[in-house]
């Protein structure tokens, strides 16, 4: 499966399997990986060519043949791998090194610190998280692949990850805060467009345009589903992340543009 219009996703997840079922829709050729026997088997009986593969066991002499592909997706988040940064760089290397061309990272907005808007040149970390998800992003840039794209993605919502219930119930400062989020159904769109793109950027932010108080989305987000509200402090400047350079690079706008709309629809 080396045709260019082949892709491989480490991590059939919350994102990678809907994403590998959408790009199936569109004619690509599509492989990844699952730690869930059973899942495998479900997704190889609807065409997603699936391998049981756990990043935390020994690392294999070569590609595996059955992931073969033009492009890498990496859908591996921090928690599932010891040593991030290694793991994550030594996936890449070996990849590259069994034919794979081009290499998506699927980061996060962790890698900014402090407060304001924060555009892709900005990243500076001001905890091991950040800092982690950084050192992840320099060791897959160093796979040696013909390009590798970051996409740093802001909080995730949607599909099973229901926002209502991420907070529900617990106290927290900060809740005049910024909320910095992208829905499933934007990625969707998204990544499949910037897959048939061969003009990438290195680094490229995802998150969508509103961004209304921590307070007032997670207060609507558990009241939309039953649940009892956040209890927020005060204050929290907090910083807002650009997603804005993705849209004039695509020329796609975001589908959500108002998160509680996005919410209210969610509950019909």
């Amino acid at each position: 499966m080396s045709t260019e219009q082949s892709v491989a996703i480490l991590g059939l997840g919350w994102l990678g399997e809907p994403l590998a079922r959408t790009l199936l829709t569109q004619g690509w050729q599509v492989a990844g990986t699952t730690r869930d026997e059973e899942k495998a088997v479900r997704l190889n009986d609807a065409g997603i060519v699936t391998l049981c593969w756990d990043f935390s066991a020994a690392m294999p002499a070569r590609w595996p043949e059955r992931l073969r592909a033009h492009t890498l997706v990496l859908c591996v988040p921090p928690g599932k791998v010891d040593d991030y940064p290694h793991t994550l760089g030594a996936l890449a290397r070996l990849a590259v090194a069994g034919g794979v061309q081009r290499v998506i990272f699927t980061s996060a907005t962790s890698v900014y610190g402090g407060t304001g808007i924060k555009t892709e040149a900005d990243a500076a970390p001001d905890g091991p998280r950040g800092e982690r998800m950084l050192a992840a992003e320099r060791a897959v840039q160093a796979c040696s692949a013909a390009q590798v794209l970051v996409l740093r993605l802001s909080g995730l919502v949607g599909g099973s990850r229901e926002p209502g219930r991420f907070l529900s119930g617990k106290r927290f400062d900060g809740g005049d805060e910024p909320v910095n989020l992208v829905a499933l159904e934007d990625l969707l769109r998204f990544i499949p467009a910037l897959l048939a793109r061969s003009d990438w950027p290195a680094v490229v932010n995802v998150s969508a345009p509103h961004h209304p108080a921590r307070r007032d989305f997670y207060g609507e987000a558990a009241r939309l589903q039953g649940l009892p509200p956040p209890e927020f402090g005060g204050g929290g400047e907090g910083k807002t992340i650009d997603g804005s350079g993705l849209c004039r690079w695509l020329n796609m706008d975001y589908s959500v543009t108002d998160w509680f709309q996005w919410l209210a629809a969610r509950r019909g």
